[in-house]
């Protein structure tokens, strides 16, 4: 009898034990800080929580899907010094010796933004984004990649006209930069740094129009421009920004990014961009002028101003500066070089650069024409021969 009502004990007890908790086998278990938990939406507050969605975001958010990468590929002619050219044997063996310089062809790639103003698949950008390039491609937002087709430059204002063919193209509507106030909003889109961050997802930085009417010189290897009517803004604009739209509050274009002010390459809050106004003026004769031949003979000129042409020691009033020239063009075949003032084409004094364009209104591809030229103090003439302009 009592053996069976200890068995009995021992079942329920271990009935109990298999139940119980186990105590000690793991960490105790705590409810994360309130900190660290999801905000509870019907808490927070509507006023608030609408006001997130302001101009910039409105603005950002229409813009940013007509905003587009351009990746370009441009072949550059590299002269390498030939070390072994001088040398004992140089006479001896000058007719199996190469020259003093080295020539070869590399293949640069490089990249800038632009956007897209027409359905029709017209998009604006910096003249210099697409100066001298080889290969030009469009990659949209959505990943599409395109060719494209160049329609035409100008080199002074820096704006140039490209084209796809592509379907669904969204688009950006040009504003009016003279309405532009100092103070307002500004918002620069385009992909800077583009290569690094891998991505075709335009980026968006946000200043005000920091002053208007800007006039300044930018030299470099891209050539020698003066502008003389820029937008400032203190929205940051860094390399890969070019060709990209300044946008107002309103999801408007009022300006093409071209270039900065800087220490270190990097935004130092002085960014500066083509009005609206003066792109949309030269967009409208670009497209009316493609597709018919242009002679050409390859420099890219400059208007001087006044004090440029006394710091040159220019004689009198006139002439157009060598900004930029191209190493298989006639007028580099003839000698002419950047830095150069070309005074006369044809026979008609060359007082600007609208002066300068409108001699080749009169000229054909094959005509030679005689040209006066001022170097270091110097006047010189000479004939160059004119062609059919070949692209970018």
């Amino acid at each position: 009898m009592n053996s069976r009502l200890s068995r009995h004990w021992i079942f329920a007890i271990l009935a109990a034990l298999i139940f119980l908790p186990v105590v000690g086998c793991g960490r105790d278990q705590k409810d994360p800080p309130a900190s660290l938990k999801e905000p509870d939406a019907a808490a927070v507050d509507a006023a608030v929580n609408a006001s997130r969605t302001n101009a910039i975001v409105t603005s950002s958010a229409k813009c940013s899907p007509a905003v587009v990468t351009i990746n370009t590929v441009q072949t550059i002619r590299r002269r390498v010094f030939n070390p072994f050219f001088s040398s004992p044997f140089q006479d001896f063996f000058r007719d199996f010796m190469t020259p003093p310089f080295h020539e070869y062809e590399e293949q640069v790639p490089a990249m800038g933004s632009g956007f897209i103003f027409d359905k029709d698949g017209y998009i604006l950008t910096a003249e210099h984004v697409v100066h001298g390039a080889d290969k030009i491609e469009v990659t949209l937002p959505d990943e599409r990649t395109f060719p494209a087709t160049w329609v035409g430059s100008d080199y002074q204002h820096d704006v140039a006209v490209l084209k796809i063919d592509a379907p669904n193209l969204p688009t950006i509507e040009l504003g009016d930069s003279s309405s532009l106030q100092i103070g307002e909003w500004s918002i620069a889109i385009g992909n800077p740094f583009g290569t690094v961050v891998e991505s075709a997802t335009p980026t968006v930085s946000v200043g005000v129009v920091s002053a208007l009417h800007r006039q300044m010189k930018n030299g470099g290897e891209g050539g020698i421009r003066v502008y003389d009517d820029l937008i400032q803004t203190d929205a940051s604009i860094n390399p890969g920004n070019s060709g990209g739209p300044l946008v107002n509050a309103l999801g408007q274009a009022v300006g093409i990014n071209v270039t900065i002010i800087s220490t270190s390459g990097g935004s130092l809050g002085m960014g500066f961009a083509v009005p609206i106004n003066r792109a949309r003026e030269v967009a409208r004769r670009l497209i009316a002028a493609s597709g018919a031949p242009k002679p050409w003979i390859g420099v890219y000129p400059v208007d001087l101003t006044p004090a440029a042409a006394k710091a040159f020691g220019l004689p009198g009033a006139g002439g157009v500066l060598i900004g930029d020239i191209d190493e298989n063009a006639p007028a580099f075949k003839v000698n002419l070089r950047r830095g150069d003032i070309i005074m006369a084409i044809n026979g008609q004094d060359v007082k600007d650069v609208a002066a300068f364009n409108a001699v080749f209104e009169n000229v054909r591809s094959g005509d030679t024409v005689p040209m006066r030229v001022f170097r270091n103090g110097q006047t010189l003439e000479g004939r160059v021969p004119i062609e059919e302009q070949p692209g970018p």
